[in-house]
């Protein structure tokens, strides 16, 4: 008997995508590569790792949490919060991206300081890539 593939097409907050399976923004939504290997496996879409004004943040440690339940390891977040490649960098790659996945949703998300010159930079720099 063939495997009948399923329509998973749907639209969440107004966004349409193949399916409803996207990546929360986090290491494995933060180049090129990787976006793309989750693409190819069949993702629905992507958060980009959160984009920030330059010069990018160093993380001086690691950034990662463990949750256990009677000490034994149930599960693990990322903290880190914010890209540390340089913003161009990210933008040219999420253009690209945009380019060759026409059809998979591409979030960007960012952090700013508290000035409206500074978010709205940003947020245009972002949307001026095509997500």
């Amino acid at each position: 008997m063939a495997i009948q593939k399923k329509n998973l097409q749907c639209t969440i907050a107004g966004i349409k995508s193949i399916n409803p399976f996207w990546l929360a923004s986090a290491p494995p939504t933060d180049k090129y590569i990787n976006v793309v290997r989750a693409f190819t496996a069949g993702w629905g879409g992507v958060v980009w790792k959160t984009l920030g004004e330059d010069p990018a943040v160093v993380n001086v440690s690691s950034r990662y949490g463990i949750h256990k339940n009677r000490n034994h390891i149930v599960g693990m977040n990322n903290i880190e919060l914010i890209s540390d490649r340089p913003l161009q960098t990210n933008l040219n790659e999420i253009q690209l991206v945009r380019e060759e996945w026409p059809n998979r949703v591409i979030i960007g998300s960012m952090m700013a300081v508290i000035e409206e010159r500074a978010w709205k930079e940003l947020a245009l720099k972002i949307a001026n890539t095509g997500v």
